[in-house]
């Protein structure tokens, strides 16, 4: 995703890291494995930030964005967020 120019700093860094980790510990059976990754280059194509995490299967999937955590991390950051994709595939 990619927030307003200044908008992702550390605060908002710390935000996400703080946020995914309590959204894997509140599913521990959905979501396996998470990571918020920053970027390192700026490129004005290059998102700011990347959320990489594998659940469980698709049902995990409704239960992650419907869960409280997810929608108020959403809401606090909507208004930034200039640039947002996803890629969902299944192994």
């Amino acid at each position: 995703m990619k927030l307003a120019p200044g908008r992702f700093d550390e605060r908002a860094e710390r935000d996400y890291v703080e946020t995914f980790g309590e959204l894997r510990r509140a599913l521990p059976g959905d979501i396996l494995s998470c990571r918020v990754l920053r970027n390192s280059v700026e490129r004005a194509q290059n998102m700011d930030v990347l959320i990489e995490m594998t659940l469980a299967g698709p049902e995990s999937l409704p239960r992650y964005l419907s869960h409280p955590l997810h929608r108020t991390i959403g809401e606090r950051y909507a208004a930034d967020i200039v640039s947002l994709a996803s890629f969902d595939c299944e192994e």
